[in-house]
């Protein structure tokens, strides 16, 4: 059995959480601003998953080669994909979704208990507060995929998690009315939060929480969560990184911490966002770096 560690940081803890979700035939989805799932996807290829490939929205360019997270040069990962990695161009929708095993991690403005969530708009759509940035691809891999939609938050609060009746907008299906989505997809998997790993009840198609992450209560989770959420009968704490997850993390995968930039706010963030975009003008290659097993 693996070393578990004890020196972790939150974004490290679900980056693994996240990572563990892959399955070696899946084809990882990475989307537009989202390197905490460019990072678990990574570090699933140098771990357990060493033949699941990735599909980058930018440039929608398939890659089978594992390469450390970039901020400013992720087109040099798939535009000149051809140059230096076997890949090939082609969407999604053109080939069977029975066969197509996808797995693509969304980060939801708002969800509520049946796991259908808004990326429109927070206010009245007529006339919102906030713009947000939109549906794009979300209603398809909601609806239509057989591995599901996979969701994560770093901000497990009462804003983010809401009945139902409190969502401002739709673009993302989970199980509406606690039912299976007529288009025949896999519906909503898991949420991985700050504070918690959730899942759904099959039954009653509900939010479920599966485990807390050390150091949090299971009232503190209720507190956070704008509805009533289901509590597994086998609720366990959430199992920490290994030594070998946080050292790949750490050395291989994401060593400028990019994934950070997803946790952090305001002065914190602007900050680490100086410092890579320094590091990596500074470098003298400026492909991601090939990573080896």
């Amino acid at each position: 059995m693996s070393e578990t560690s004890k020196d972790y940081s939150i974004d490290e803890l679900m980056t693994v959480l996240m990572s563990r979700e892959v399955r070696n035939d899946d084809v990882m989805i990475v989307g537009v601003a989202t390197p905490m799932v460019w990072s678990a996807f990574t570090l699933a290829k140098l771990t357990h998953a060493p033949d699941a490939i990735y599909h980058y929205i930018m440039g929608n360019t398939f890659v089978n080669q594992a390469r450390q997270v970039s901020l400013l040069y992720l087109e040099m990962n798939t535009a000149r994909a051809y140059r230096f990695q076997n890949s090939g161009e082609c969407t999604l929708e053109s080939l069977p979704s029975e066969k197509l095993t996808t797995i693509e991690f969304f980060r939801p403005a708002q969800v509520d208990q049946f796991g259908n969530t808004n990326n429109i708009c927070i206010g009245e759509w007529s006339k919102p507060k906030l713009r947000l940035p939109g549906c794009a691809g979300i209603a398809d891999f909601s609806m239509f995929y057989t591995r599901g939609s996979f969701l994560y938050t770093p901000r497990h609060d009462n804003r983010t998690f809401v009945p139902t009746e409190k969502l401002f907008f739709i673009s993302g299906v989970g199980f509406p009315g606690g039912r299976q989505s007529i288009c025949e997809g896999a519906g909503p998997q898991c949420v991985i939060t700050n504070l918690a790993y959730l899942d759904f009840d099959m039954k009653t198609r509900r939010m479920k929480l599966r485990t807390t992450h050390p150091g949090i209560t299971v009232e503190e989770v209720k507190e956070s969560t704008g509805f009533d959420l289901l509590i597994d009968k086998n609720l366990t704490e959430t199992k920490p990184p290994t030594v070998k997850e946080i050292r790949l993390l750490r050395e291989k995968v994401d060593p400028l911490s990019i994934r950070k930039l997803e946790v952090l706010s305001g002065a914190e963030r602007e900050e680490l966002l100086d410092k890579i975009i320094q590091k990596e003008i500074e470098m003298e290659i400026r492909f991601p770096k090939l990573i080896k097993h």
